[in-house]
């Protein structure tokens, strides 16, 4: 048998192949969207380009903020919702239901009434584990608030059914989900579905240099995806930069990820953190953030919002013709859910005076002149 003679260039070759390997496979999921886009039925022909939002909005932007709880100072959240309704920006407040094991929430909390009040203002309440503590057959020395990682599927379904109810019993209707410090594996995701909740939040990017997702689940960095066959829709959470720095670079980085986002119309999904954020530097940060994102054209949505939007938006189908002078739209809706805001622009060179948008049971929703160039209608 012949000897292989490995030199030293041949050594660091081959190293430098196996990096690159890993690589291309940790970092593969960030190029799906790059190649084929968001993830919808139907987004233009020859003729029409039907906007991915409500209201010709060029990308969504979403506030959420976690581990408000029992012992939590209402102030606190008072002082984040002044802010937000300062640039009519709606939060999504995770709501730890039993803090720690010892701290339940209740229907006569003063912090429980504070949260009442804000969801009248367009806020809503999520559902962010059950005690944000791992139990204590699991303690570890590290990533002592990771409350689902590696829990067996019915210590995870019995921890996301009380959660719910305890918050459903103070007085909350509950949709969505984060796990405690992005806990979260395939069979938690399986288990909302299981539960009918709307939306999960629990795939994380870091900020730079950490922008690693978990891969188990990632499978876009700018749109919401369905995990699997799951009913269940998953947003992408975007990270905490209001935790660990507090320094003009930090508004730098937002912005930066912003731009990404919004040049591909994408989402974003704001981390912060009730304790950390309502310090000078971090509300101040926040002011700063939102009054940037005031200036671009973006839609500003709850997340319950955003995934009924989205889960009619991605099963929406059209198409268009040319008859006798007449363009016709024939939209096919996919599921229930309501487009209010859709929005229909017509490209430049359509050969025809006239536009009729058509539902797909033959009725005319509406019709005009091509002019008009941008139609909404509410679908």
């Amino acid at each position: 048998m012949k000897k292989i003679k490995l030199t030293k260039a041949k050594i660091i070759t081959g190293i430098l192949v196996v990096i690159l390997l890993a690589a291309g496979y940790l970092t593969i999921y960030y190029y799906r969207d790059l190649i084929f886009g968001p993830s919808v039925l139907f987004i233009k022909d020859d003729n029409i380009e039907i906007n991915l939002y409500p209201n010709e909005f060029q990308m969504a932007f979403v506030f959420t903020i976690d581990d408000a709880h029992k012992l939590t100072n209402p102030q606190k959240v008072r002082n984040v919702v002044d802010i937000l309704n300062k640039f009519n920006v709606k939060g999504v407040f995770f709501v730890i239901p039993y803090y720690k094991g010892r701290y339940k929430l209740t229907n006569g909390d003063e912090i429980t009434t504070v949260l009442r009040q804000i969801t009248k203002e367009g806020h809503e309440i999520g559902q962010h584990g059950l005690t944000h503590s791992l139990p204590r057959k699991k303690l570890k020395i590290f990533n002592l608030t990771k409350e689902f990682v590696d829990l067996p599927y019915g210590e995870q379904k019995r921890r996301i059914y009380v959660g719910k109810k305890i918050l459903e019993e103070a007085g909350f209707q509950i949709n969505g989900f984060r796990s405690p410090a992005f806990s979260a594996n395939y069979n938690t995701l399986k288990i909302l579905d299981s539960y009918d909740f709307l939306y999960g939040a629990n795939v994380a990017i870091l900020p730079p240099p950490f922008m690693m997702a978990n891969k188990r689940f990632a499978e876009s960095i700018y749109y919401p995806f369905h995990p699997a066959d799951l009913n269940l829709i998953e947003f992408i959470s975007h990270g905490d930069y209001f935790r660990t720095y507090f320094n003009a670079k930090n508004f730098l980085v937002i912005k930066k990820r912003f731009k990404k986002i919004y040049d591909k119309q994408g989402i974003f999904l704001l981390v912060t953190h009730i304790e950390s954020l309502n310090s000078t530097h971090g509300l101040a940060l926040l002011n700063t953030t939102l009054e940037y994102v005031a200036t671009k054209n973006v839609w500003k949505p709850n997340l319950i919002e955003l995934a009924l939007w989205w889960k009619g938006r991605e099963a929406l189908f059209a198409e268009s013709e040319i008859d006798n002078n007449i363009l016709k739209i024939v939209l096919k809706k996919g599921n229930e859910f309501e487009l209010n805001g859709l929005t229909i622009k017509f490209k430049k060179g359509v050969k025809a005076d006239d536009y009729e948008i058509i539902d797909d049971d033959g009725s005319v929703i509406k019709k005009g002149k091509i002019i008009e160039k941008v139609v909404t209608i509410n679908y």
